[in-house]
């Protein structure tokens, strides 16, 4: 979002400089990201099953039952952390630029010069170090990009207030710290998702920041976000962010 990840001028133009909003979607949108150690709906299935321990316990409470508490996950923060490294951050960051080039040769390029005016990551992460945010650690990583596409969903990169970002950090770690492909994941294989996750949050946050005042692009906007999520698993529109995290619309957390 605007305070976590806006850290290049060069983003926007990027995303709009030229190319036809469907771009967005077939270009960049989805093809940095490959969520190969995740699967691609672990999110989405933690809202889901939060969702049904509430619908559960209050159909209990209407029929007079008693009603265990929701559980709560372990989390296993260390299996989100990876020590990274520059040379493999050089290779995921030349990898973007040659996966984009497949589809965009223009905006391969830019995303190129992008990368060339300074360690984008190391950027990132003096912006989200603040907020208690780092880039080493695959959780973190998730929540800014959660947040930064939910609300590219609705037209907005505002950054939520640091109780509800934190609400969301702990949804992502316990969602992922659970997940069979994280606990078996390198060093290597985090720092590529988590790199690229903060790359297209950097985009993603760009293409809003563009698009303000053109209802017409930020309708293009939106839609990519909308997709570029259910790439993920996740359904944004479905979905609302309150202050204890993300809740299904027509639930509670």
């Amino acid at each position: 979002m605007r305070r976590f990840v806006r850290v290049a001028a060069l983003a926007a133009p990027l995303i709009w400089g030229g190319q036809a909003g469907a771009q967005v979607v077939d270009g960049w949108g989805w093809s940095i990201i490959i969520p190969s150690i995740t699967g691609t709906d672990v999110l989405g299935l933690h809202l889901r099953d939060l969702r049904r321990q509430d619908e559960e316990r209050a159909r209990r409470a209407a029929q007079g039952q008693s009603a265990a508490p929701r559980s709560q996950p372990a989390v296993d923060t260390a299996v989100l952390r990876y020590t990274p490294s520059k040379a493999r951050r050089a290779a995921n960051l030349a990898g973007m630029v040659e996966k984009t080039r497949a589809s965009d040769p223009a905006g391969a390029a830019d995303l190129q010069k992008l990368f060339a005016e300074g360690d984008i990551i190391a950027s990132i992460d003096a912006r989200l170090r603040p907020q208690g945010l780092r880039v080493d650690d695959l959780g973190d990583a998730f929540a800014v990009w959660w947040t930064t596409v939910w609300a590219a969903a609705r037209g907005s990169n505002d950054t939520p207030p640091p109780r509800t970002v934190n609400a969301v950090r702990r949804q992502a770690a316990e969602a992922l710290s659970g997940a069979d492909g994280i606990r078996t994941a390198t060093d290597a294989q985090k720092q590529e998702l988590a790199e690229a996750l903060l790359v297209q949050a950097v985009l993603i946050d760009g293409a809003v920041d563009q698009a303000k005042g053109n209802p017409a692009q930020m309708r293009q906007v939106s839609a990519a976000a909308r997709k570029i999520a259910g790439g993920m698993g996740l359904d944004v529109g479905a979905m609302q962010l309150t202050e204890k995290g993300f809740v299904l619309a027509g639930g509670s957390r």
